[in-house]
């Protein structure tokens, strides 16, 4: 019996989705798939995205959390045919991620403010950044269609996104201590005011990060179409993106401290060795055809 149901239940979805369409089909026959190949629409989804920070050996062990995000695009475009086409337009697209990093030591020779040389030594735990970076795309993109009858079918857009920064910003938090060893006195001092040799201390930090002020972008989104009217094409899609290249404008190779200072801390993207973002989700179309 069980079985006998749940074979319905997929039949009846069936005849749901393929009886009316068909029908339709056939008694619009002339009124679809006419000449309208100039386009304009709008998209908007959710999404999950990652900024992918990596580790160097002054940061081994960096997790990356993924975070819920949202994207939203306006488009033209024109039809070659009723199997591909062309488009372009302008969206916009939040990437948002958390890196966390267990445990982090550094160490480096500096001078005191009495110019006495000695060992900076700074350990941190628990650490947490966020980091958040707006794009502006510019999408070019092609259009590959399978109809399946008049009104409805699948698809295919792939292409390159040209991705600008337009705010991009990061918060940090962490457990640090900060002590110092002299060695002409083989002595290490910590949890006293002097120079900030503290011990435990919860600090935080936000500022800006350094992106590339354009990035390429892959783009693919597929799923399937149908049309409610001549004119409008409605769709629902799975989306994917990747960038290209590394997205990141830090210097390489420089000597790299997460923190120094108490409520003074770096982003991990600085002491990484590249960031590359990637994106996941779910995308509703909605396309007007002028003529």
């Amino acid at each position: 019996m069980k079985h006998i149901y749940c074979k319905t239940i997929i039949c009846y979805f069936i005849l749901v989705l393929i009886i009316p369409t068909n029908v339709n089909s056939q008694s619009m026959i002339n009124k679809y798939w006419q000449p309208y190949f100039w386009f304009v629409g709008v998209n908007a989804g959710i999404s999950q995205t990652a900024l992918s920070n990596h580790s160097t050996s002054t940061t081994p062990g960096i997790d990356l959390t993924k975070k819920n995000s949202f994207l939203v695009s306006v488009e033209a475009g024109y039809l070659l045919s009723k199997y591909y086409g062309i488009s372009t337009g302008l969206g916009f697209s939040p990437y948002f991620t958390q890196l966390s990093l267990n445990q982090y030591s550094n160490t480096f020779n500096t001078i005191d403010s009495e110019n006495e040389t000695y060992e900076r030594r700074i350990v941190g735990n628990n650490i947490k950044e966020n980091q958040r970076i707006y794009f502006l795309e510019i999408p070019v993109m092609l259009n590959f269609f399978l109809p399946m009858f008049k009104t409805n079918g699948f698809y295919l857009q792939t292409g390159l996104n040209m991705s600008m920064p337009i705010i991009k910003t990061y918060s940090s938090t962490g457990i640090y201590s900060y002590s110092g060893y002299y060695p002409a006195y083989n002595v290490t001092l910590n949890d006293i005011p002097y120079e900030g040799f503290k011990s435990n201390i919860d600090c935080k930090d936000e500022g800006d990060l350094r992106i590339k002020s354009i990035n390429p972008e892959l783009v693919a989104v597929g799923g399937y179409y149908f049309y409610p009217d001549p004119r409008v094409k409605m769709s629902l899609g799975l989306l994917y993106k990747r960038m290209l290249t590394d997205i990141s404008d830090y210097s390489k190779g420089q000597p790299f401290h997460l923190s120094i200072e108490e409520n003074q801390i770096r982003s991990l993207m600085e002491g990484s060795e590249k960031t590359t973002g990637n994106s996941i989700g779910i995308m509703i179309s909605l396309r007007y055809f002028i003529k």
